[in-house]
């Protein structure tokens, strides 16, 4: 019997593929799913929701948690909660910034890429974008950008070394210039490199003309972080071009990479765009070596309509990961003015807001400052029991048109400092009426109870120490607390019989704060 046959045509990203069915049998489907851009935003904007993403109650069940601090960012650690909130904490502004402004009137400005922290001199130093325009390169290319060095020994004061490396053509003073091209998107000290000509890696995010050659992300590899080789030839990543559909064909200009120490990855922290509206919004995707990623997926849109997610940066922090993302409001001021909001992660692939729509940099509705409309944190070090937030800004038109803008602040992008002690992102609050906070069982391997809290005058925070199932335990409950006043980033706890939990660490202990006019940061068991 001859078999019959018919061919069915797919399209699939503009490639026709063919299948070859016996008369009778099912045709198939399309290798492709129809995607709604409606159905596309409306699913995205919940992926940041903690309540939509873990809808499991775990108050049961035993987590286990090692010496790092305990933050409450978020509600993994929370088995109950009442008559408390949750508060994010500003950092401080420096009062001497900027700490790195344009040093030429005809230098246009200075963007922070980077900023990194070593032990040897120069302890601090900073990669920053110098210039925008077009130049031509002795190849004849036309490509855009420059990236310059600037180097520290405290962090706040900046000198600019002379390297005399290059020469670009309408940079007032190019003396410091590592790379005549390109944004250093990406930018890592690998000491645990076996070749000492490559200890220091970055992705460089190239715009390039005449001839036509694919614009995207570049290896590049450096001894010392001011002397780098890279291949032009071909992206390892190809950027964003011509229109936001569904696939893209790249990733956007202001996507991030960064290193993830606990998991050992490296991370794309990536911008999509869809349309209609250009909806800027991010995505992540993972990396043994700089050069295989996987399939970046969605995970930041903004919550609201009239709002964007311009940029975003993930931090690795006491064992978790905590997020800051700008927030761009085409309508607020012009020139894509953006404020900071905070977001965190508990594996680094699912990001959740904290405290949504409480501003972590907010705006300055006097617009007497030169970053009271624009700022974007790109760096964030531990500075003994400091976090030091380095960040990039500029006035829109609304400060720098404001009589009573300073005649001496800058008129463009320069680099900012804001300061915040140690673990105080977000705290859980009680006013003058007593809240509670209960844990979820915990195993641990200290037996020492420390915390991080500020209290008010007048106010208290108490523990108790529960079993598993909820019982104080004999000596531990919250009449046997020492009661905690003042403001300490390490209180340590005491009660009746003592400070030492470990007898009871492996049944699976919960901790019960109370809280009368206090903030309560974090927690920690150690030694």
């Amino acid at each position: 019997m001859k078999l019959l046959q018919r061919t069915i045509v797919v399209s699939f990203c503009g490639l026709a593929c063919a299948a070859v069915c016996p008369a009778g049998e099912s045709a198939g489907v399309p290798l492709v799913d129809a995607v709604e851009i409606d159905d596309l935003k409306n699913t995205w904007r919940h992926l940041s929701n903690e309540s939509v993403m873990f809808p499991m109650d775990m108050s049961q069940m035993t987590v286990k948690i090692g010496p790092e601090r305990q933050l409450f960012l978020d509600n993994y650690l929370i088995a109950s909660a009442q008559g408390v909130t949750r508060q994010v904490r500003p950092p401080e502004r420096y009062a001497g910034n900027p700490v790195l402004a344009p040093p030429l009137a005809e230098m246009n400005h200075v963007i922070a890429q980077h900023v990194l922290q070593f032990e040897t001199s120069p302890r601090f130093r900073m990669w920053y974008w110098s210039y925008d325009d077009w130049q031509t390169l002795p190849d004849r290319q036309r490509i855009r950008f420059a990236t310059s060095y600037a180097t520290s020994e405290d962090g706040k004061s900046w000198t600019l070394p002379r390297l005399d490396l290059y020469q670009v053509d309408g940079l007032a003073d190019s003396t410091n210039v590592v790379l005549p091209y390109g944004l250093m998107q990406g930018l890592f000290h690998d000491t645990t490199e076996a070749d000492p000509e490559k200890r220091f890696k970055a992705l460089v995010c190239v715009e390039r003309k005449n001839p036509v050659v694919r614009e995207g992300y570049y290896l590049h590899t450096s001894p010392d972080g001011i002397h780098w080789k890279g291949d032009l030839s071909r992206p390892v990543i190809p950027s964003l071009t011509g229109g936001y559909g569904i696939p893209q064909n790249g990733i956007g200009d202001t996507t991030r990479f960064w290193w993830d120490p606990i998991r050992r990855k490296y991370i794309g922290d990536v911008k999509f765009v869809i349309d209609p509206g250009k909806k800027r919004c991010r995505g992540v995707m993972e990396s043994d070596d700089l050069l295989h990623w996987t399939r970046p997926v969605p995970t930041l849109y903004a919550r609201a309509d009239d709002a964007q997610i311009y940029g975003h940066r993930g931090f690795t922090y006491q064992g978790m990961y905590i997020g800051m993302r700008w927030i761009f409001l085409p309508e607020y001021s012009g020139r894509h003015s953006s404020h900071v909001e905070l977001d965190c992660s508990r594996d680094g692939r699912i990001w959740t807001r904290v405290g949504s729509g409480q501003p972590f940099m907010g705006y300055n509705p006097r617009h007497d400052t030169w970053d009271a409309t624009i700022m974007r944190p790109v760096s964030m070090l531990e500075v003994g029991d400091e976090l030091w937030i380095y960040y990039f800004a500029a006035p829109s038109e609304l400060e720098t048109m404001n009589p009573n803008y300073p005649k001496s602040a800058p008129r463009e992008w320069s680099v900012g400092l804001a300061t915040l002690s140690r673990d105080r992102f977000v705290s859980i609050d009680a006013g003058t009426g007593r809240g509670a906070l209960t844990t979820r069982p915990l195993h641990f391997s200290g037996s020492r109870l420390h915390i991080n809290a500020e209290i008010e005058e007048g106010g208290e925070i108490s523990v108790a120490v529960l079993d598993h199932d909820g019982s104080p335990v004999d000596g531990f409950d919250h009449g046997d607390c020492r009661p905690l006043g003042g403001d300490s980033i390490d209180f340590p706890v005491e009660w009746k019989n003592g400070s030492d939990l470990a007898a009871g660490a492996s049944a699976g202990l919960r901790f019960r704060f109370q809280l009368h006019r206090a903030r309560l940061y974090s927690f920690r068991v150690g030694p």
